[in-house]
């Protein structure tokens, strides 16, 4: 598509139109930018559909170039429809990746069907300065296995260092930084070096340990400049029902989200299990999870968890107190949200 918007009769379809407007809205024109901005020196440009993979190249760019004003990634948050066109899925969700009868969503997004930020999120963030260092890693399960074709998706890859039963197991670890090189720790343990050129991504192929990963960015001279790291969970599992909100207006909804964590909360993403939800005092009106595949749909009171994570819609009945009750193969687990009035 980028090589596509390069060629010689786009300029000629929408060059006049172009002329009359205030800012000229480029979807995947990557390419052009340069030569565009020359021709014509008067043009505003704003990427108004880009790949997630672009973000640096993009803001770079940007920086020596006035003409170029945004960019907006395809997609910031998941959605329903175009079925599979960025998805990354395996098997031990979707059984094929035909896009048929199940597939509900287009799985493209930097943010999943239920508000997660995913690995391009973070990668967009350090891309355009806005964060400084991020980890995020394959799920170690299925790190090199086949999957789903995913043309608008960048990486499966998530912020989490707790893969159950998987010590010893191949993996790939993204670290994104804007820096000179990036170094890698497992367990205290340095497992590789990597110097970055023209972007701020560096993929190491590393095996999993439970334990701690460290990240830590240097400049041209050494010095440290930025660092993080992701703890796995505890081997304890269970449910945790967790209101996004407390504390809820009459007309407003309840986002509840259900995980599987350890007893310190954090969440492991291959602890799997249907759920089920009841509601005291409200109405549940959706009920599902982010995967992109879902043939039981969001209509019932039972959801399987996607890496760990489900989501609950409730809408209240009136003011007072939501009671919001789930069943789980790791245990019950329950929650309350007050409802005020507007």
């Amino acid at each position: 598509m980028k090589l596509g918007a390069t060629l010689r009769g786009c300029d000629i379809k929408t060059r006049d139109a172009f002329a009359n407007m205030d800012v000229a809205g480029y979807n995947y024109g990557i390419y052009r930018y340069k030569k565009d901005l020359k021709k014509y020196p008067d043009r505003i440009i704003l990427g108004t559909e880009t790949f997630c993979n672009d973000a640096y190249r993009f803001y770079e760019f940007a920086k020596d170039n006035k003409g170029l004003i945004g960019d907006f990634v395809w997609a910031g948050m998941d959605y329903l429809g175009e079925v599979g066109i960025g998805s990354w899925e395996y098997r031990d969700y979707a059984p094929d990746f035909t896009g048929q009868v199940g597939w509900v969503s287009a799985g493209s997004g930097r943010v999943d069907l239920i508000g997660n930020e995913l690995g391009e999120a973070k990668y967009t963030k350090v891309a355009f300065g806005i964060d400084k260092i991020h980890i995020a890693v394959v799920p170690a399960d299925n790190a090199f296995k086949p999957h789903s074709p995913s043309a608008w998706k960048m990486t499966n890859a998530m912020d989490s260092w707790s893969w159950d039963n998987c010590d010893g197991q191949k993996t790939k670890v993204e670290v994104y930084a804007r820096a000179y090189k990036i170094a890698l720790y497992v367990n205290s343990k340095k497992v590789g070096e990597k110097k970055l050129k023209n972007d701020c991504k560096a993929i190491f192929k590393t095996t999993y340990y439970h334990g701690q990963i460290v990240a830590i960015a240097f400049d041209e001279q050494g010095n440290e400049i930025a660092r993080t790291s992701l703890e796995s969970a505890g081997k304890e599992t269970q449910l945790s029902v967790i209101p996004e909100d407390k504390k809820v207006k009459v007309n407003e909804l309840c986002y509840i989200r259900l995980r599987y964590t350890d007893l310190a909360g954090t969440k492991k993403p291959l602890a799997r299990g249907d759920i089920k939800v009841s509601v005291h005092g409200g109405e549940l009106l959706a009920l599902g999870n982010a995967c992109p595949y879902n043939d039981r749909g969001y209509n019932t009171d039972i959801t399987d968890t996607y890496y760990g994570e489900a989501l609950a819609i409730v809408k209240p009945a009136g003011t007072g107190k939501i009671n919001i009750t789930a069943e789980s193969p790791y245990g019950n687990a329950q929650a309350s949200v007050l409802v005020i009035p507007e």
